[in-house]
């Protein structure tokens, strides 16, 4: 068997940040180049599961020094795509020239990737890839096993897990939790000092430039501007004769122990009205991809609609909610229903057998087929696990460009070497291990596509009496080529956006520790979270993580226990009302953020605050 590892070499981002230039473009310079490290992961699950791999990188020249490291792990060929004509490709063109490149290798049965990379953190570049071979796919894996002509991929979820068996040809992509990565031998590190490294251009691959490039791409980047980063004066523990007492007081007086007022989404006895601007007779021009828990619309899905009925009224319509289900799985009445009163004018139903389970082929065949026929301006969907996984895949089959991750979400006009283009959708995403905020547009193709992070919008009443609209589902067998070997999942016990307190976990905490997290979860009566760190040293599943591939929270109480403050975590919890930071470092960037800090071990400090706590808490309300 032959597999394909695409590695991409990144700026270290994730001892320090990189900086804006004036003119608005990223300065790398500070950052040290390395190999990606989630492509760590893929390279060791390919190493693991055949003896004939390739890697396979696209890049300036000095991307030799991640193929060499490559070599010197294990693996026997290196491949690199190195042409002028690919500068400035974003990830639909990127996904071009690497299909390309896997064709061009030949007889590969294999494509593996890390789930994303450090410094875009889109993770779109694999599901695109597989879509543009027209192979099978899975994301977010921890688990790859061949069985003859199949491959068994376990595939973290929210909640947890489904095992999926895709027959190959297949592509998946490694998560940080699966495979740990191998270090080379000195014997290995001689062979790939000496081994001649392929390269090919564009002409060898048979891609020009309507493929790949800047001017080839449909993402533009309007303008990167630093990450804001609050210095919120923190006060620590045991100075100036503040002591734990104190800070239990101070809590206190902040309402931090005190439960939220339920959210719109609780009153389902809301009336449906014809309030707002309601499509009566025609398509709405941006739709929500709606996503299913229990049965019916998620929260992410509400929060999308909440937010679209905002922006659909400057984009020439009203809102639309794509329901993808089978006829007995989903009390239909009821997601209208929720859609409706969160602002949804028209619901598009799709129902067939063959959708009663989600697969990112078959959801997207249906999705880019009714695209095609009704042509939205704009498609959002939750950057969930699904969401990650099925809109790269639908955007692909659209040929339109995709906003990954975004937190923020507005129209205006855009003006580009004498052209102006009205009502785009801007789309805001931290980039650069979230050092930067990048504004996304897609100026000529459609529909303008992005993934939105769950928690960022608020969810709001915005009532409506709409339409149903039956969608048609034409598949074909190969669309239903994988199989849903098993799906076990209880989102009740890890979904962290509608915790009032918070306690999380990071590279600070070790295994003997980590009880002490959850011990202080249960002393306050709240969730246990985790940094990336904990995620990846294996403390927490990766449900359980907060930051840019994670949740987004804003809890009345956030406490963060070993955690150094990267921006990668810091852009999901940094506006949470009351922050306490538990780290030994007293220099940690955490501490900017924090209200309160208290400086030591958290096997130190975790039994005090709890002692504290018992002693000047009230009872829970």
């Amino acid at each position: 068997m032959r597999a394909v590892v695409l590695l991409k070499q990144v700026p270290d981002l994730r001892l320090g940040g990189v900086g804006v230039r004036a003119d608005g473009t990223i300065d790398r310079a500070a950052a040290q180049p390395i190999t990606n490290p989630a492509d760590l992961h893929a390279l060791e699950a390919a190493l693991q599961l055949t003896d004939d791999v390739c890697a396979l990188s696209m890049g300036p020249p000095q991307a030799e020094t991640t193929l060499r490291d490559a070599l010197a792990v294990g693996a026997q060929r290196a491949v690199l795509v190195c042409d002028h004509l690919l500068a400035g490709s974003d990830t639909w063109a990127t996904a071009n020239a690497l299909a390309a490149a896997v064709r061009w290798i030949g007889d590969v049965d294999l494509v593996l990737c890390g789930i994303s990379a450090l410094d875009g953190e889109t993770g779109q570049v694999g599901p695109s890839v597989a879509q543009r071979l027209d192979w099978p796919q899975a994301t977010g894996c921890e688990s790859l096993t061949v069985d003859g002509p199949s491959l068994i991929a376990r595939r973290v979820v929210e909640g947890g897990y489904e095992r999926l068996r895709l027959p190959l040809p297949a592509l998946a992509s490694v998560g940080e939790t699966g495979f740990e990565p191998r270090y080379p031998t000195l014997p290995g590190r001689r062979r790939a000092a000496a081994a001649v490294i392929e390269r090919v251009g564009a002409a060898d691959l048979g891609v020009g430039a309507a493929d790949v490039g800047l001017a080839a791409s449909p993402t533009k980047v309007a303008k990167m501007t630093p990450s804001p980063f609050p210095d919120r004066g923190c006060r620590f523990v045991d100075r100036d004769g503040f002591g734990f007492d104190d800070l239990i007081r101070e809590l206190i007086a902040r309402g931090a122990f005190n439960q939220r007022e339920a959210v719109a989404e609780d009153v389902v006895g809301a009336p449906v009205t014809t309030i707002g601007a309601p499509v009566h007779d025609g398509d709405a021009s941006l739709w929500v991809v709606a996503q299913m828990v229990d049965g019916t619309l998620d929260r992410a899905t509400l929060e999308l609609l909440s937010k679209a009925t905002t922006l659909a009224p400057q984009l020439g319509g009203g809102v639309g909610a794509v329901v993808l289900c089978a006829d007995a799985d989903v009390d239909v009445d009821a997601s209208v229903m929720a859609a409706a009163r969160h602002g949804a004018d028209v619901v598009y139903l799709a129902r067939a057998p063959a959708l009663a389970t989600y697969r990112a082929e078959p959801f997207a065949r249906v999705i880019a087929d009714a695209a095609v026929a009704r042509r939205p301006n704009v498609v959002l969907f939750a950057a969930t696990t699904t969401g990650r996984d099925l809109a790269p895949r639908v955007a692909s089959l659209l040929g339109t460009g995709l906003a990954a991750d975004c937190t923020d979400l507005y129209v205006d006009s855009w003006s580009r070497m004498g052209v102006t283009y009205e009502q785009l959708l801007h789309m805001v995403r931290p980039a650069m291990a979230g050092g930067v905020l990048a504004t996304c547009l897609c100026p000529r193709a459609r529909p303008q596509m992005a993934t939105v992070r769950p928690g960022v919008f608020e969810l709001r009443a915005a009532p409506r009496r709409p339409r149903v609209v039956p969608l048609d589902v034409t598949l074909s067998p190969a669309d239903l080529r994988v199989e849903v070997l098993e799906r076990r999942t209880s989102p009740a016990d890890v979904d962290l956006r509608d915790a009032d307190v918070v306690i999380a976990g990071g590279a600070g905490c070790d295994e003997a520790g980590w009880h002490l997290v959850e011990a202080l979860a249960s002393a306050i009566g709240g969730r246990v979270a985790a940094s990336r760190g904990a995620v990846e040293a294996g403390l927490a599943v990766r449900a359980q993580q907060v930051g840019q591939t994670g949740a987004t929270v804003r809890p009345r109480l956030y406490v963060a226990c070993g955690i150094s403050g990267a921006l990668q975590h810091a852009v999901g919890m940094q506006e949470s009302a009351t922050i306490i930071a538990i780290n030994r470092d007293p220099n940690a960037a955490i501490y900017r953020l924090a209200h309160f800090g208290i400086v030591a071990d958290v096997r130190e400090a975790v039994p005090e605050l709890v002692a504290a706590l018992g002693r000047g808490r009230p009872h829970a309300r």
